[in-house]
């Protein structure tokens, strides 16, 4: 008899699945998304779960409903006889897949068909089976899709991935059905001449040992203890006793003819016990040869071979940089291999470059959720690309190098006629790089914007190796001496947040005065270098001055304050370790008196208690802060008008406000621009190293208005 089933797979894996389906007896076979469709008898269905390769489940649809809501769920469900296929003292477990308008939660309609059946048993017997989700003697399965809910017995079970061949398996391991396709689509098992197959980058042998089944017509399922029908009411034993039978005269056959060589390079001792355990137990130990040592130690010619390998892909930023030193002694090693083939699989093309050989085929799979190539390579002379091309020969990075040219050789000469040694020589002037550096004496920060969610990750490590390269090669610094920091929006913490402990301070120079700088430990350093216009402005104001610093930070307008000959200068902050760096800051330029004062204190609650009056103010808050000292959030948006009229309560007649914003968009109040004289100082206060269409800043002159 002839029924229809239903294999789910990998994304990526429904054509080969398809293929080998096909190769099984399958016939009237359809693909959609992550399933084949294919008719056979039950003969084939066990065929199928002992032999796929790249199947992860194997489903007998029992039941094909339109659904709309749970009502019609449960009706679906309940008229399935289901005693046909367990008995009451059987476990089960449901897994559901899809959703709908109504149907909008997997888990739900899994309890709505496991609530079907178990009533269905409860109404026909007076007793219910067991759920259970970890051991269950039968397996379900229920897929919704586009309103049609296809209810499975899943004859599988535990995913037919799991071989039963790994005890362990060592740190970020291939799926078994991935790495099966994988050699599939490298042309492994060759026709051709009986070539080894090496993995320069074993790990715990899933390749090889992939590898190694199909060329001696093992099949995956020989191992495993448990399928999803064992148990099934249908399950015909001496079927399946005739398939397992004739699988085990095909592996005998195939262990006797075994002369391939299987060879690995593994360099952790734990990685490797753990693939010569699994190796052990298929009791295929004498085939394979992983040795403990690195690929780049062994760089004589191997036999002819497919080489194939899943080198690691690295989904930070940092492993990224990281693991290109490994691609290229592949690349290297590689080209020691001559009239082998080659094929690797990563997520990131950048990386893949680094191996200076031509990819002939390409072809597209998923580990996981992670989109990954499969790269294949004929290692002939002609396909081996000279890599090592200095940066201002690479056409793709002209532009910015011009750019980052032009940028460092103005601003240097600005900078070092205003004597600064803080300054900015690349701010977004390109989109495609979105980074902005500054250059602390001989330091170089680099600042980078966190991309959209939309922005794919391939092309947000390809734009950044491209401006490390060229920042690199125009500064010469070297890329891995830059200090490198992520702006991006963190709901709920403070822009001052810790970010490491090397408490390392230098001192720069900037307009005739000193400051301490910390470049590592926070995403600011102590000095808002795009405020020095800022600054030297409030210096010309302060003359003979009273000063007033609120959210005074490390004290840096305070210091030039001080330096305009201000009588008396205030700098309040909720920081203790900012107001003493504060201090720091002030002794350094020999400017510590008496009339300079530093107060600890939420500044809200400070200005409603002070009665002080003052010529010029300064307030520059936070966008936003939640700062356990406080007794409510600050955010910029909100809060700033009754801010602002609580700051001009303390200004003297005649007095000017500074206030200053980074938070982009910002509009002041109407309300404040009604009661007060404000000034819009635009790129007034934006020095030359800033773009002015993106200013880092907004700032306004407000003064009381003249009765």
């Amino acid at each position: 008899m002839s029924y229809t089933f239903r294999a789910i797979c990998p994304k990526g894996l429904e054509s080969l699945l398809q293929d080998e389906l096909t190769q099984l007896g399958a016939s009237s076979t359809k693909q959609s998304p992550g399933s084949v469709q294919f008719e056979g008898d039950m003969a084939l269905a066990y065929k199928a779960c002992l032999w796929s390769r790249l199947a992860n489940r194997i489903l007998y649809p029992i039941s094909t409903e339109k659904v709309e809501d749970d009502k019609q769920l449960y009706q679906q469900v309940m008229a399935i006889d289901w005693g046909m296929h367990l008995d009451v003292k059987h476990s089960f477990r449901v897994d559901f897949r899809g959703t709908s308008k109504a149907l909008n939660h997997e888990q739900y309609s899994a309890r709505i068909v496991k609530d079907a059946i178990v009533d269905q048993f409860r109404e026909d017997t007076g007793h219910r089976p067991d759920v259970d989700l970890k051991n269950p003697d039968i397996w379900l399965f229920a897929h919704l899709h586009k309103g049609q809910c296809q209810v499975s017995i899943d004859l599988s079970g535990p995913s037919l991935h799991r071989r039963g061949y790994r005890i362990d398996q060592g740190e970020a391991p291939i799926k078994e059905n991935l790495a099966a396709a994988l050699l599939i689509r490298a042309g492994w098992p060759s026709c051709e001449d009986d070539i080894a197959l090496i993995d320069p980058l074993c790990g715990s042998g899933t390749l090889l040992i992939e590898g190694l089944l199909m060329r001696a017509d093992i099949a995956p399922g020989l191992f495993r203890e448990q399928f999803g029908f064992d148990n099934w009411l249908g399950h015909d034993e001496r079927l399946w006793e005739q398939t397992v039978s004739d699988a085990k005269e095909r592996e005998q056959a195939g262990r006797d003819k075994l002369t391939t060589q299987f060879i690995g390079f593994e360099v952790d001792k734990r990685t490797r016990r753990a693939a010569m355990a699994n190796i052990g137990k298929l009791e295929l130990e004498g085939h394979v040869s992983i040795q403990l040592s690195s690929f780049k130690d062994h760089m004589e010619q191997m036999p002819e071979a497919l080489i194939i390998s899943n080198p690691p892909y690295g989904e930070r930023l940092g492993d990224f940089d990281s693991l290109m030193p490994v691609y290229k002694d592949l690349g290297k090693w590689l080209k020691h291999q001559l009239k082998s083939r080659a094929a690797l699989i990563t997520s990131e093309p950048e990386l893949m470059q680094q191996t200076g050989i031509r990819a002939g085929k390409r072809y597209k799979f998923y580990n996981g959720k992670l989109a990954c190539q499969l790269y294949c390579f004929d290692l002939i002379e002609e396909n081996f690309i000279n890599r090592d091309i200095s940066p201002d020969k690479n056409p793709i990075l002209e532009p910015l190098i011009n750019r980052l040219n032009k940028n460092i050789k103005k601003v240097s000469t600005w900078a070092k006629k205003n004597d600064l040694q803080a300054y900015r020589i690349y701010d977004h002037d390109l989109p495609e790089y979105a980074f902005a550096v500054d250059k602390y004496l001989d330091y170089l920060l680099l600042y980078e914007s966190a991309a959209p969610k939309h922005v794919p990750q391939n092309a947000i490590h390809k734009h950044r190796r491209e401006f490390l390269s060229a920042l690199s090669h125009v500064t010469g610094v070297h890329k891995n001496a830059l200090i490198i920091k992520t702006r991006e929006k963190k709901k709920g913490k403070n822009q001052y947040e810790r970010h490491a402990k090397k408490r390392h301070l230098e001192k720069v120079r900037e307009q005739g005065l000193r400051f301490n700088v910390n470049l590592y430990d926070y995403l600011d350093t102590g000095l808002f270098i795009d405020h020095r216009y800022i600054r030297a402005r409030i210096r010309s104001m302060c003359d003979g001055k009273r000063f007033l610093n609120l959210f005074c930070y490390t004290g840096a307008v305070s210091v030039y304050a001080a330096d305009g000959g201000a009588v008396k200068t205030t700098s309040v902050d909720l920081s203790n370790t900012y107001l003493n760096w504060a201090k720091d800051n002030m002794k350094l330029n020999g400017l510590e008196r008496k009339q300079h004062e530093f107060i600890k204190a939420d500044v809200t609650k400070w200005l409603k208690s002070s009665n002080a009056k003052y010529d010029v103010i300064f307030l520059d808050p936070p966008s936003f802060s939640n700062s356990k000292s406080m007794d409510q959030h600050f955010d910029i948006l909100e809060d700033h008008p009754d801010l602002i009229k609580l700051t001009m309560s303390l200004l003297a007649p005649g007095g000017t406000l500074i206030f200053s914003t980074n938070r982009k968009g910002f509009k002041i109040a109407q309300s404040i621009s009604d009661k007060f004289h404000v000034t819009d100082l635009g790129d007034k206060t934006i020095s030359p190293d800033f773009r002015k269409h993106r200013p880092p800043h907004h700032c306004w002159d407000i003064r009381h208005k003249e009765n």
